[in-house]
């Protein structure tokens, strides 16, 4: 069937950010950063101040932690203040999409909360190891709550501060120490996170040195100094699966305003199983959207059952105006900041934040409907349809995980078609901007990463749904191989390499176990049209209402989980390849 869409349509798109460019440039789109449960403090002692002992020269020791002072850094011409805030900026745009908060402070922080990366950051040097950086240990899996690492911040001055170094003369600006220094900040937290070092490049990746976790020996100084260095597919997929994401579902829509009086608001009428109100941890802002900053309020009512479960309803508002609306590659879409025009597509977007560590199980946001409302905030008469979809659920009998669509519309509703339901699984986030028509794969700051290989593919060509009818539709198998599965044993723990340039350890301990990404990835991207067959819209070309099939479009994407349905802490595929083999059956004669 032919879909009928708006007569303007522009391309969705983002003005990126470059990573080889200023790091201070880039922000984390993160709404509401202290809901993380894990928090990543970096120490800036004013003075020295009792710290745990780890070191194993007498250029390493780590108690006392030295003091961090721009004056013990002769190259760099800025202030203390400024470099520690550039310093911090780096570790939280590589953190920024995990459930870790990155704090600073200048002393020891407490022990509000149980789960603690501390990491001292100082303008000490330890150039006679050749040492920027130390961890307590590669913890395998994250299993330990509170760790400790130190950074040797003057050991950059010492070996590449001076007259044509990385760090010395025009080379010695704000944005490069940071690099620099922040890069090691954010390595040394990457092994106590559970990581060891890494050169695995994966499809459309950048080189391995521009990733956090390479071996000391591997980076010049240019490499450190001249990149914010970001995690690689593979670290990432460790990290999500051993801290959680701070997301858990993102959503993105293509809608037109079937009506020919303009929209001043739009309100989503959604289902959540929690009486808490879910948290927004990030929303569409770009010049294709009308409004920013959407908002959550409830529940609005009494708790509903959907699917056999409780849920409780909740509003989400768009009525922010957004300067951005139709400017810059948007110019030609009609209408002023926070209004939609009768007929016109439009976008909008949210993520949802549910922090939960274990990822065991996801808490859906099921799309009840849709209401426009007119600048008395008063409901037009028409409004745009969309399938609801869940967060997935494990059909352990037959081994899937299934995603499910419906149709939630009550029964005097149509029938709408579900099109082109297609999947991707990622090894990263994909930035929110970037879930659009004609959108790139990239994350929130650019850079452009690729799905796993072999995994995008279409599941539902087309499917009609009556009202209040669903489909279940497999999206991957329980047995099937991670993305990611690295066995660390102690002979690996051995062989440690270094984060120095004298091929000495960066870490005093290792502990074997094994890495493994999320089920079936890091994250699940899907996106699907909702047909309705015979709207009633308005035209804007023919200045009339006229009936035909109007389309909106879903862009979703789902947080991978951890599968642990025996609850012994271990994911279940590790179990299930620890599980002693039986042996060759012989056929006798």
């Amino acid at each position: 069937m032919k879909e009928c869409v708006p007569l303007r349509r522009t391309a969705l798109a983002l003005a990126l950010l470059s990573l080889s460019g200023s790091a201070l440039a880039a922000t984390c789109p993160a709404y509401n950063p202290s809901n993380k449960a894990n928090k990543l403090y970096l120490v800036f002692p004013t003075a020295p101040i009792a710290y745990p002992s780890f070191g194993f020269s007498a250029g390493s020791v780590t108690n006392p932690a030295a003091a961090f002072s721009a004056a013990d850094l002769p190259s760099y011409t800025g202030t203390t203040a400024a470099l520690r805030g550039a310093v911090k900026h780096v570790v939280e745009l590589d953190y920024c999409e995990f459930n870790v908060q990155v704090l600073d402070t200048t002393t020891l922080p407490p022990a509000t909360f149980p789960r603690r990366n501390i990491v001292a950051v100082t303008t000490k040097s330890d150039i006679a190891d050749g040492l920027f950086g130390l961890a307590q240990a590669v913890n395998t899996n994250d299993t330990t709550a509170v760790d400790y690492s130190y950074v040797w911040g003057k050991t950059y001055q010492d070996w590449t501060g001076g007259p044509g170094g990385a760090l010395n003369g025009a080379n010695s600006t704000l944005d490069r120490w940071a690099n620099a220094i922040g890069g090691t900040a954010a390595h040394e937290a990457g092994h106590n996170y559970g990581l060891a070092h890494n050169t695995i490049v994966g499809p459309g990746e950048d080189t391995y040195k521009h990733h956090v976790m390479p071996a000391g020996g591997s980076l010049t100084a240019e490499d450190r100094a001249g990149y914010r260095r970001h995690f690689s597919d593979n670290e990432f997929s460790i990290l999500a699966a051993n801290l959680g994401l701070s997301l858990q579902t993102m959503w993105n829509w293509d809608l037109v305003n079937p009506n020919a009086n303009p929209a001043h608001s739009l309100e989503l009428r959604v289902l959540y199983p929690l009486a808490t109100a879910p948290t927004i941890d990030w929303f569409y802002g770009g010049c294709n959207s009308p409004w920013i900053t959407p908002t959550v309020t409830g529940p609005v009512g009494p708790s509903e059952t959907f699917q056999g479960g409780t849920y409780y309803p909740y509003i989400v508002k768009w009525s922010t105006p957004n300067p951005n609306w139709a400017t810059g590659s948007c110019v030609g879409l009609p209408g002023p900041p926070g209004q939609a025009p009768g007929g016109v597509l439009f976008h909008i977007g949210a993520s949802f934040a549910g922090v939960n560590f274990n990822l065991s199980t996801l808490n859906p946001i099921v799309i009840k409907d849709i209401t426009l409302r007119d600048s008395a905030s008063n409901p037009l008469a028409l409004n745009p349809r969309l399938h609801a979809f869940d967060a997935g659920t494990l059909d352990t009998i037959n081994g899937n995980l299934n995603l499910g669509v419906f149709n939630v519309a009550g029964p005097a509703a149509v029938p709408l078609q579900l099109q082109n339901l297609e999947v991707r699984e990622l090894p990263r986030v994909l930035a929110l901007d970037q879930m659009v028509a004609n959108g790139r794969i990239a994350d929130f700051t650019g850079e452009p990463f690729e799905p796993w290989p072999n995994t995008t593919r279409t599941l539902v060509r087309e499917s009609t749904l009556s009202p209040g009818k669903g489909i279940s539709v497999p999206i991957a198998k329980l047995t099937q191989a991670r993305h990611v599965y690295e066995v660390i044993t102690a002979d690996d723990c051995k062989r440690a390499q270094s984060d120095s340039f004298l091929n000495g350890p960066d870490t005093a301990d290792c502990r074997p176990g094994t890495s493994i990404d999320l089920f079936p990835s890091t994250t699940v991207y899907f996106t699907a049209n909702t047909v309705e067959p015979n709207a009633t819209y308005w035209d804007p070309a023919k200045r009339a209402y006229v009936n035909g099939p109007l389309t909106s479009r879903t862009y979703y994407q789902l947080s991978g989980r951890r599968l642990d349905q025996n609850k012994n802490g271990v994911d279940d595929y590790v179990d299930a390849r620890a599980q002693p083999q039986p042996a060759p059956q012989t056929q006798e004669k």
